[in-house]
């Protein structure tokens, strides 16, 4: 499998090409090895270079045209370089060796070598077996200490491959690395976590963290869910959220499903569920009858959402995303309650814009993970207002209204100065233009003039 995979592999061809021409000695390792043995995709491409690893690094730049980046970390150099749109990491062990080399690495299954030039497997730590007993276990009791991320990466695995388990050695050095992850760079940790959300069964990987006492070291926002009843008969906040998750990986038909399906709109919706009550706790009151209420969870919760993943070097792109996500998060069931008024409809579809779709999906994983006793009624109530949802706003992409007027045109209009006024005036003629009722430039500033 690892060698038909290589061989059919435009990149990886073209390593061992340029190894064999400088005589440079190359393995494929880590997750590539990994991944072929067990019959799954893989992208990025992880190497070690023994003699002739300089060579091999200039060779591959003459070619790609491009001279890469390279970095080194605790005595180690590599090499990276971005080829159509896919990483691939050369590292030097021409004075380490090979086994040196994947003694350092974090687990024994990501330490299996495949040699480029003569299709050989290098496996000293046994690794071949355990992936085929589905165990993780670390090549040195050391490996966590010297890079507490691999705590968390650990738990990133047990999401990755859903029936692999930490055998116990592993387990008690995970635990231990609480302190050390605290202090790991920001950046890695959220490059870690999108790995972990965006994988088979992010719940496993979450719950592995909270148990291993993982959880507040790198969210620390989340640790006051599991002490939060969102109701009479319904699980606790950090359970829903859980739940809400799980939905999110066997979302099949729901309206909006095909907007989660490709990955940056999955690490969006699971950033998004997974934040999405993070205010409840704080906003939780009693109501005279005993029921709790949370009121304004959604605002204070999008805040709280964007300073964690700023915290946690998220691009701005998906943090404004994410919190927009969460704001809106409440406003469908909120129609279905009230009726589904088409003013609000549209409101929402033009508010919501292009992840309108994710938006149901969030609210249709949100109500099926919410464990209330009536969850099945309020669930055939939601779904239609979600599909009506769905296909206003196809028909907004389909036949996008111009604009009437500007912001210009109604400050001129009214005399009045830039400001939310103006917004709000843009958005009720744009809901009467959809109405039908404001059809021409003229209608709209006699509109304007009777204010």
């Amino acid at each position: 499998m690892l060698r038909h995979r290589a061989a059919r592999d435009p990149l990886t061809r073209r390593i061992r090409d340029a190894a064999r021409d400088v005589e440079a000695e190359t393995w494929l390792v880590g997750g590539y090895v990994r991944d072929a043995a067990l019959s799954q995709p893989a992208s990025d491409v992880d190497l070690i270079a023994g003699r002739g690893a300089l060579r091999l690094i200039g060779a591959l730049r003459k070619h790609w045209e491009t001279r890469g980046f390279r970095f080194r970390k605790r005595g180690v150099t590599t090499w990276r370089f971005g080829i159509a749109g896919r990483d691939v990491d050369i590292v030097d062990a021409s004075r380490r060796g090979l086994e040196r080399d994947l003694r350092r690495r974090d687990f024994t299954i990501n330490a299996i070598a495949f040699g480029l030039g003569d299709s050989r497997l290098r496996d000293p730590l046994r690794g071949l077996a355990d992936l085929r007993a589905q165990r993780l276990r670390l090549p040195r009791p050391e490996v966590i200490r010297e890079d507490p991320l691999r705590a968390l990466r650990a738990a990133r695995f047990l999401a990755q491959l859903p029936g692999f388990d930490l055998d116990r050695a592993a387990r008690v050095r995970v635990a231990a690395a609480a302190t050390g992850l605290g202090r790991t760079s920001r950046e890695r940790v959220g490059t870690e976590l999108n790995k972990l959300l965006t994988a088979p069964a992010p719940r496993r990987g979450l719950e592995a963290l909270a148990r291993m006492g993982l959880l507040g070291s790198v969210l620390p926002e989340l640790m006051t869910l599991p002490d939060c009843r969102a109701g009479a008969e319904r699980p606790d906040v950090w359970r829903h959220t859980l739940d809400a998750i799980d939905e999110s990986g066997r979302a099949g038909r729901l309206p909006g499903a095909a907007a989660g399906r490709d990955g940056d709109g999955l690490r969006v919706l699971r950033w998004a569920l997974l934040l999405h009550d993070i205010a409840k706790p704080d906003t939780f009151a009693l109501r005279e009858d005993g029921r709790p209420t949370f009121h304004g969870h959604e605002v204070i919760g999008a805040h709280r959402a964007d300073a964690l993943l700023e915290r946690l070097r998220l691009p701005r792109g998906d943090r404004r995303r994410i919190s927009r996500l969460i704001l809106n998060h409440l406003r469908p069931s909120q129609l279905a309650e009230s009726g589904a008024p088409s003013r609000g409809m549209r409101r929402l579809v033009r508010e919501a814009g292009d992840d309108l779709p994710l938006l149901l999906l969030h609210a249709a994983c949100d109500a099926l993970g919410s464990g209330s006793p009536d969850a099945t009624r309020r669930w055939r109530r939601l779904r239609r207002v979600l599909v009506e949802l769905l296909e206003l706003w196809q028909a907004r992409r389909r036949f996008r209204l111009p604009p009437l007027v500007s912001g210009r045109d109604v400050m001129h209009t009214l005399g009045l100065a830039p400001g939310p006024r103006v917004g709000e005036l843009l958005t009720r003629i744009s809901d009467l233009q959809e109405d039908g009722t404001l059809t021409t430039r003229e209608d709209a500033l006699a509109w304007l003039t009777s204010r």
